[in-house]
């Protein structure tokens, strides 16, 4: 039998997370949707702005500092709205708190001369540009890389401090009445293996009213949106990075008046900017670039397509059935092992469901928070034998929709030592709570869908 051993458990659970509290939260990157604009204004001047939408079922406040620029080069002089002599007014004093109901949104715009005023100007072209994250979350930004949003910078870039409310009524104007939206779809082929280094994915695109921007091949501009999908285990970190896609393109027929392409592109670039440790779970979705007269957004959206890394190459999670929003998945290295090797468990949580409130013991803490059940080849549970020593904990976590909790663990750390050759069976179960932590809420049983593998003898 597995040693247990549990401490006093005392929960601890982050702000806003107990229904009772009346504070309200601080909002966490893992709620906030990026989006960039662009406007091309009188007298040469060009203004991108950061949309950042409150995705959660929850209120919860933004502040209004604009933190760090983050040009790259690193050299652009960058000034507050209103600075004249120098002396910086961005968050001067205390940061003002702006509320965001569910759906809300705020905004921070910068802007720049594209052209220079004298021939002593040197003007720059950026690379990218970062807006950091919540102040409390230490390394978490929203970065765009693009030519075309992008444009030379000829002056200080002049930004501002967040306001609320998506960027000004009009400044972008939708599509016109007459033109029918881009719309963009997956197409990749699942049997591509894609490694860190290789990250090949393909989408077409339906343009009939073609609203698109072309680039230099007469392809649509597209831009591709990685949100960095893994909950930090030691120091918080989140990456959004919105890339402008150099592909290629395909065509159904000669003219194309259907405004239909076949376009392929290379995410390594993308990945490699937001990954360090050879593993990750990234959310992806890719648009297309509109331009009205000077004015950019981004339309025709994909779904979101959830890309998982393990040891530097991606894997498909097998979901199981959600139960109640909250899903667990299970992935093995191979279906057939030697008997006495070690069977690693590529465990995943999360919650699909983005109006419950999902919360757990920490899955990263001692125990894991997940267990896990095995039955040989006629069905009979296996025994556990000797595993690990638990010491117990009282952490929880709150699972935000959007999110994969990727758990690795052995067969062996959660006592199973099968000795015998034979097919078996392991599911993994999952037991959050929907509704928070307190003695109302209510306990899910979900399980991952089964998977068989073999022991064969040396």
């Amino acid at each position: 039998m597995r040693l247990l051993c549990w401490t006093v458990i005392v929960f601890v659970a982050p702000p806003g997370l107990l229904s009772q509290s009346p504070k309200v939260p601080p909002c966490s990157s893992d709620v906030l949707e990026a989006d960039f604009l662009a406007i091309d204004g009188p007298n040469h001047t060009n203004t991108v702005a950061i949309n950042l939408r409150n995705t959660s079922a929850e209120t919860c406040f933004k502040d209004d500092y604009p933190g760090g620029t983050g040009v790259t080069p690193p050299d652009v002089q960058v000034r507050c709205e209103g600075d004249v002599m120098g002396n910086a007014r961005c968050g001067d004093g205390a940061a003002a708190r702006i509320m965001l109901g569910p759906g809300e949104w705020v905004h921070q715009t910068r802007s720049w001369k594209t052209v220079a005023a004298d021939d002593a100007t040197r003007c720059m072209s950026p690379v990218e540009m970062r807006w950091d994250g919540p102040i409390s979350e230490y390394k978490s930004s929203f970065f765009i890389s693009s030519r075309a949003l992008l444009k030379p910078v000829c002056s200080p870039v002049v930004i501002t401090n967040y306001a609320a409310g998506a960027y000004p009524p009009g400044a972008v104007p939708a599509l016109a009445a007459a033109s029918r939206t881009p719309v963009v779809r997956w197409a990749n082929d699942e049997k591509i293996v894609r490694s860190h280094e290789h990250i090949p994915l393909r989408v077409t695109v339906e343009d009939p009213d073609h609203v698109l921007s072309s680039d230099e091949h007469g392809c649509p501009q597209l831009f591709v949106r990685v949100r960095d999908a893994t909950p930090s285990r030691v120091i918080f970190s989140r990456m959004t990075r919105v890339d402008e896609v150099q592909s290629t393109c395909g065509v159904e027929s000669a003219d194309n008046a259907a405004g239909r392409f076949v376009m392929e592109f290379d995410l390594h670039h993308s990945v490699e900017r937001t990954d360090d440790e050879n593993r990750g779970e990234y959310a992806v979705n890719v648009s297309g670039l509109a331009h009205f007269g000077g004015r950019y957004r981004l339309v025709g959206t994909s779904s979101k397509l959830q890309l998982s890394m393990v040891n530097g190459k991606f894997i498909r999670r097998n979901w199981g059935a959600p139960v109640g929003g909250a899903a667990v998945s299970l992935n093995l290295d191979k279906d057939v092992y030697e008997v006495g090797s070690e069977i690693p468990l590529y465990i995943a949580l999360t919650n699909f469901d983005a109006h419950a409130e999902i919360a757990a013991f920490d899955p990263y803490m001692d125990p894991p928070g997940v267990s896990v059940e095995l039955q040989d080849s006629n069905g009979q549970p296996v025994s556990t034998g000797g595993g690990m020593m638990w010491m117990g904990h009282g952490f929880s976590h709150d699972f935000t929709p959007g999110l994969v909790f990727p758990v690795e663990l052995k067969l062996s750390d959660m006592g199973f030592r099968p000795d015998r050759a034979g097919a078996y069976t392991v599911v993994a179960v999952w037991k959050p709570f929907r509704g928070g932590m307190d003695a109302s809420a209510e306990q899910l049983t979900v399980r991952s869908t089964p998977v068989r593998f073999r022991l064969v003898p040396k």
